[in-house]
């Protein structure tokens, strides 16, 4: 067996080597820690298997058990998505040639699933998913009430008046549900790739030599967005606050605990109002946070800091910011765009057009819903985790409650019994390794395990006037940057209007930083990253895959941000 790299990493699957940061890295930067690994390989072996059972080829795309990884698995302390796996699956239900649809979500060469072998079994399993496709807003719809459920059960129980057994069966009985909720996930988006590239292929063989942006502008600003709700809803109490100049001179001058008593013991009707709202909001979108796939981390509802900051950054935002107008302009632009493609379309092909695009525009805005239902269920882990981490401390087994985290799971599942010592060695063994983890970085693009950690400050990037990626988000704006080092960096930071948001990883609870800002510019990504499509959404000019912008470019800088061509121009 292959050494590892941390010592709770995923074991390689022999099957299944080839893996990538990408993608899931905008979802769960930087090293994780041993839990909530641990708890990722649970998910990893019952959605891989539950998904290859649905499709009916389980025997051709085989699953192992933890800790084995087979798509999702952490190693070197980080998130990986297998590759491997993930072509695999997609193979089993190609009958008309391969899919490169991988490749709108991570970067790398050949990623393409070839056509299965068996083309009546490939065509029983394209049944099965098609099926699934079709029915997804419903299924998504499903998910919600599922995922609402869990998470506000989850913080309304009474913890200390369960015994070890119920906790443990809660975490168990939430496993499975994300388990499910990753299917519904997986099986969208790759859905909306697939209708995305078909949407692609129709206009390169019907309108030869169309713009590159064309495919981009008729996926964008669908409206309804799951994962732009939030900064929409933000805007709208913001704004609604502005209209009070008590509130609006609060925000502007008060830190944020001092709002927040005002928010807790309302001193006038206008406060009133505005608090009513304001538990609205949270109600709605509390489950939201940094790394919000993570039980470890906190939520807005746990720490609303960050919401704070962009309640205060809206009301000082322009109108010309308004997230609504700049949605609907992007939406008509669309509109054009949809009939104009139809008028050069041949009659013959224009009901297959028409019938491509609504799946692809549905499974596209829906895949943002199906990621929110999976990240409320996994935020349902937190409550009964912290009951045992107090309950271990209470027993001097852990200094902290939060260092739960720095348990495994088996262990945790031994609570009770955990010697106190072996307890407390082990974690603090463990948080010097995170410590040390957070040094190094994993191989950009797709790598074959095993591998070997790098330096985090290698390749630091040659000194450049502009970098290139991929444009996601058409248009052009020129701006002071706002450079945010991490995801943890983005809880601390209040965005200016007008200026260019830089980052390392983008996921949807950023999104409220969207709204003042000028243009988005990420390192990581793809034309259907959470990044790209929550631009497009609020109609600013994105680039992704822009390597080491947060380390050429300089906070402050003005950085011209070309949408269209993918360029990112430093002044």
């Amino acid at each position: 067996m292959t050494e590892k790299l941390c010592s709770w990493d995923a074991e390689p699957n022999p099957r299944y080597r080839l893996v990538t940061t990408g993608n899931v890295e905008e979802v769960l930067p930087g090293v994780i820690k041993p839990l909530t690994a641990d708890l990722i390989n649970q998910w990893d072996y019952r959605f891989t298997t539950r998904m290859a059972e649905e499709l009916g080829v389980l025997d051709l795309v085989p699953t192992a058990p933890p800790p084995a990884m087979n798509v999702l698995g952490v190693v070197g302390g980080r998130w990986t998505l297998g590759v491997a796996w993930s072509m695999a699956i997609t193979s089993t239900y190609q009958v008309g040639g391969g899919t490169d649809m991988l490749q709108q979500f991570v970067e790398g060469e050949g990623l393409t699933a070839g056509q299965a072998q068996d083309i009546e079994r490939a065509k029983a399993a394209r049944r099965r998913i098609m099926a699934r496709w079709r029915n997804a807003e419903r299924e998504i719809a499903r998910g919600a009430e599922i995922s609402t459920k869990a998470y506000r059960q989850a913080w309304a129980r009474e913890y200390p008046r369960l015994g070890a057994d119920d906790l443990l069966h809660a975490i168990d009985e939430n496993i499975e549900a994300v388990a499910g909720l990753f299917v519904s996930h997986v099986i969208v988006s790759v859905g909306g790739a697939e209708y995305t590239g078909i949407l692609g292929a129709m206009l390169d063989q019907h309108v030869p030599k169309h713009p590159p942006t064309w495919v981009t502008t008729l996926t964008s600003a669908l409206r309804d967005v799951e994962s732009a709700k939030p900064g929409k809803a933000t805007w709208d109490l913001a704004r609604a606050g502005r209209q009070s100049a008590v509130i609006a001179a609060a925000f502007a001058e008060l830190p944020a605990e001092a709002l927040l008593a005002r928010l807790a013991a309302p001193v006038s009707p206008a406060w009133e109002a505005f608090a009513t709202r304001y538990r609205e909001l949270i109600r709605e979108y509390g489950y939201r946070g940094q790394r919000e796939t993570d039980p470890s981390t906190s939520t807005w509802d746990e720490a609303p800091g960050f919401l704070l900051g962009a309640l205060r950054a809206d009301m000082a935002a322009p109108a010309s910011a308004d997230p609504h107008r700049k949605e609907a302009r992007a939406a008509a632009a669309r509109e054009r765009l949809e009939a104009r493609v139809e008028s050069l379309l041949p009659n013959r092909v224009r009901r297959q057009f028409r019938e491509t695009l609504v799946m692809a525009q549905r499974l596209n805005r829906g895949r943002e819903g199906t990621k929110a239902n999976w990240a409320r269920a996994c935020r349902a882990f937190r409550p009964p985790l912290l009951e045992i981490g107090r309950r271990l401390v209470r027993r001097g087994a852990l200094e902290q409650t939060e260092d739960v985290f720095f348990l495994r799971l088996a262990e945790v599942r031994q609570f009770e019994t955990l010697d106190p010592a072996a307890a407390k060695a082990a974690v603090r063994e463990r948080q010097e390794e995170y410590r040390r983890l957070e040094g190094y970085r994993l191989p950009g693009g797709v790598f074959e395990l095993p591998t070997q950690l790098v330096p985090a400050g290698e390749a630091a990037g040659p000194g450049a006037a502009a970098l290139s990626g991929q444009g996601v988000s058409p248009g052009k704006a020129t701006g002071p940057a706002r450079v945010i080092a991490s995801a943890d960096a983005a809880l601390e930071t209040e965005v200016q209007p007008g200026e260019v948001l830089v980052l390392p990883v983008f996921d949807a609870p950023m999104a409220p930083l969207f709204v003042p800002a000028a243009a988005l510019v990420v390192e990581t990504g793809g034309m259907l990253s959470h990044a790209a499509i929550v631009a497009r959404e609020y109609g600013i000019p994105a680039v992704v895959g822009a390597k080491y912008a947060t380390r050429v470019i300089r906070d402050g800088q003005v950085v011209t941000v070309d949408g269209d061509t993918g360029t990112v121009t430093l002044a």
